[in-house]
């Protein structure tokens, strides 16, 4: 047990360190709209983040929709007030859930995400963590349907796959 407590730590300090870079993290709340201005900024980046290559880029059509109907819901709130403190109350309460719920979207959707499972391996009674981010998780995936695809279409015309 004495042997295994150094690796182990190791491990942990790896994860950590992985866990802690800076260009990998999750975004906690990415918009804050507090004015027009900073919400089209804002909503610009979120946007472009939706696309391929960006944080968001394996995010679901469903959750696409809402985010995008929720950016258009804040853009007309904010259209005719300077800031959102110029609000009415029943309108800054619509404000903040939209918000919310981008977020929340959002963060759900975000590549940098850290997915943990926890799995006993065959042979074992001992239930292993294994941690990864979410956009890996996609990218296996993707690639894997694209495997698979690629050698029924190969088996169906005969040639041999890789």
């Amino acid at each position: 047990m004495q042997k295994i407590l150094p690796f182990l730590a190791a491990a942990l300090f790896a994860v950590a360190a992985h866990a802690s870079d800076s260009d990998s993290r999750v975004v906690e709340k990415p918009l804050v709209a507090q004015s027009l201005a900073d919400f089209n900024q804002s909503a610009e980046r979120i946007r472009k983040e939706m696309e391929p290559g960006g944080v968001y880029e394996f995010i679901k059509a469903d959750d696409r929709r809402r985010v995008d109907n929720g950016l258009a819901h804040i853009g007309k709130l904010l259209q005719d007030h300077a800031t959102a403190s110029d609000l009415n109350s029943r309108d800054k309460m619509t404000l903040v859930n939209a918000q919310e719920e981008i977020n929340a979207v959002l963060k759900h959707n975000d590549s940098n995400r850290l997915v943990c499972e926890s799995h006993a391996p065959i042979g074992s009674h001992i239930p292993v963590n294994t941690c990864r981010r979410y956009g890996d998780i996609e990218e296996q995936r993707t690639q894997s349907l694209k495997d698979v695809s690629d050698n029924d279409r190969a088996r169906v015309s005969g040639k041999k796959g890789n």
